[in-house]
């Protein structure tokens, strides 16, 4: 798949607002490296992986685990600007700040 292609998608086994059937898809994502950067959840660290960038209805959420710092906010926003390929002339600020 390559960014730009339009594929059919079967978004069926869907929850709440999710797409229940299948549709028409566009790759938006680069395909140059997948994107990571690490976060600490409760004392772990963790990847968050730019290139699983998905859309879950809130019925699938069951437990908070708490909040990424503005410096990994920071990180997380860097990532996903390069999985999308959009070219930021400035820096990207904090959602925390």
């Amino acid at each position: 798949m390559k960014r730009g292609e339009i594929w059919w998608v079967n978004f069926d086994r869907a929850v709440g607002s999710e797409i229940k059937k299948t549709r028409p898809a566009t790759s938006i994502t680069q395909k140059l490296y997948p994107p990571e950067c690490y976060v600490q959840i409760k004392e772990k660290h963790s990847k968050v992986m730019a290139d699983q960038i998905m859309t879950v209805s809130k019925e699938r959420l069951y437990d908070c685990m708490g909040s990424v710092t503005p410096e990994e906010m920071d990180d997380i926003q860097r990532i996903l600007l390069i999985q999308l390929g959009i070219k930021s002339k400035r820096p990207v600020k904090s959602v925390c700040s």
